[in-house]
């Protein structure tokens, strides 16, 4: 047995986080852990990555008892963890946070060239299969790419266990291949790989086993060769989700939003065409660098366009900045709810009302009537849980902290939602009651771009899908026509022109 962890057990302020919880890795095997946000995963191996301590509980690893005290003592002892949250530094290199974080203590303060570093870098890259610039500076990297730069560092600690926290959530179809091969070629060499997951379909291709865990508690672990995806949201929620896409039919309106040949972001978007319609949802898809993101921030003002034109509601308009495309009535959900979407510390009222001041300001004075009364029907509108408005927004499970972001969109009334990524990261349960507030929006005559790196829920979701490669369209699909295989060989074709409209 490689890891075995007995009788875990974890409390914080007015929540019992982990209930005597066992867990054993065998070497060479991918163990999955499942469950809805809250129920104790991340907790439970951030205990065996050395991030927190248990309140009971003991920890072997190969037959020897550890207690790891922090993350640099679990990566001595072999044991490595890619986060959520991202741990780079912003302004160093890609090369630089592979290469000097990774150093010896005892060598951190001797000079190393920056040729030498990329050189070192390459090498991780190499091992690794990945392409990636060494030379530029993580702030400079979208989402995927921060989350490579993750797996490769913490694959670079030579460890003997990798525990993994939703290592896919950023990534497209295709780098998912590319990190399932290095899950591969780690089982070979006898690596256990620890592997927390809400993708249900993912799992049963990478995992061995899964233990399944709901609020704090073991429900159990079993072999994925013997249960079923049905059977696993079962255990999870404690019910059964009959419909995990549903799909409200709604026939769409006017043309509400459109580009024309739409150029943004120094050649990061070009000649792109498409139109939105009230009460549809249109899927924009491709893999990672497609312009996905690119084009949500072009229309909300927040990536400067280079030619082009945006059309709302039938008229041209030229976007100065978010402030102007709010008043208009598009609002965009960022794709990192942590970084850009909350103030973390702050609660979940001020979160809610800080973009909507107007609503509930008397001369000049916050009403806390007014707030009160609007916070509250914001969280029965979301069904936001639990209903208490004045805990820091960090507190929220990750479904209920993607529904503040969300409730704020809402209470500013749009029409137009640009929902980049809104469901990573976050439990079958949240995603399912995100999936209908999105129906709702739609059927009232709002318009929805949904970007999403998960096939399954532009198939399940979206009206139309729109797919990106190199900032081009490479084709339009309907909902008659929608397969994985036809997104895929869009999105992986060669050079293509402006797409249809």
């Amino acid at each position: 047995m490689l890891v075995s962890m007995q009788g875990i057990a974890k409390s914080f302020p007015g929540v019992q986080a982990l209930r005597k919880i066992d867990f054993c890795l065998e070497a060479g095997e991918v163990h999955v852990v499942l469950g809805e946000n809250g129920a104790g995963k991340s907790t439970l191996m951030k205990i065996l990555a050395g991030i927190l301590l248990p309140d009971a509980g003991e920890i072997q690893l190969e037959g020897r008892k550890i207690q790891p005290r922090s993350l640099l003592q679990a990566q001595r002892l072999g044991i490595s963890i890619v986060l959520q949250e991202f741990n780079l530094i912003p302004d160093l290199t890609v090369a630089e946070n592979l290469v000097l974080i990774n150093r010896p203590q005892g060598r951190l303060l001797e000079k190393i060239s920056s040729a030498a570093m990329q050189a070192e870098a390459e090498k991780i890259f190499r091992q690794l299969g990945l392409r990636l610039p060494r030379d530029k500076t993580v702030r400079e990297l979208s989402a995927a790419e921060k989350q490579l730069v993750e797996i490769a560092k913490a694959l670079s600690f030579q460890a003997r266990v990798i525990i993994m926290d939703e290592p896919t959530a950023a990534l497209a179809d295709q780098e998912v291949e590319r990190l399932f091969r290095i899950i591969a070629d780690l089982k070979s060499r006898g690596m256990g790989i620890v592997y927390i997951s809400h993708r249900l379909d993912e799992i049963f291709r990478v995992g061995d086993r899964v233990t399944v865990l709901r609020d704090g508690e073991k429900i159990g672990t079993f072999s994925l060769k013997e249960t079923s995806r049905e059977e696993l949201i079962r255990l999870m929620v404690g019910r059964e989700l009959r419909e995990f896409y549903p799909k409200q039919t709604v026939s769409p309106g006017e043309v509400i939003l459109e580009t024309r040949d739409l150029a943004a972001g120094n050649g990061r978007i070009r000649e792109l065409s498409f139109k939105l319609r009230r009460g549809e949802i249109l899927g924009l898809a491709g893999l990672v660098g497609a312009g996905r993101t690119e084009l949500g921030r072009a229309l909300f003002g927040m990536l400067p366009l280079d030619r082009g034109q945006i059309f709302f509601k039938g008229a041209p308009v030229r976007l100065k900045g978010p402030d102007q495309a709010i008043k208009m009535g598009i609002c965009y959900l960022t794709e990192d709810r942590k970084q850009d979407g909350l103030f973390l510390d702050k609660s979940a009222s001020f979160n809610l009302t800080i973009s909507q001041l107007p609503r509930i300001l008397k001369f000049g004075i916050i009403s806390a009537r007014a707030e009160n009364s609007r916070v509250r029907s914001l969280f029965e509108q979301l069904q936001i849980h639990p209903p208490a408005p004045e805990r820091e927004a960090q507190t929220f499970s990750g479904g209920n902290q993607q529904k503040l972001v969300l409730a704020r969109l809402w209470g500013v009334e749009p029409e137009v939602l640009i929902l980049d990524e809104p469901t990573r990261g976050i439990d079958v349960g949240a995603k399912v009651e995100i999936h209908k507030l999105i129906g709702r929006f739609v059927e009232k005559g709002g318009a929805v771009i949904l970007i999403s790196s998960e096939l399954p829920e532009l198939l399940g979701v979206a009206d139309r899908i729109l797919v990106l490669a190199e900032g081009r369209s490479r084709g339009e699909l309907s909902r008659p026509e929608f397969s994985q295989e036809k997104i895929l060989s869009l999105a992986v074709a060669g050079k293509a022109g402006p797409g249809p409209a």
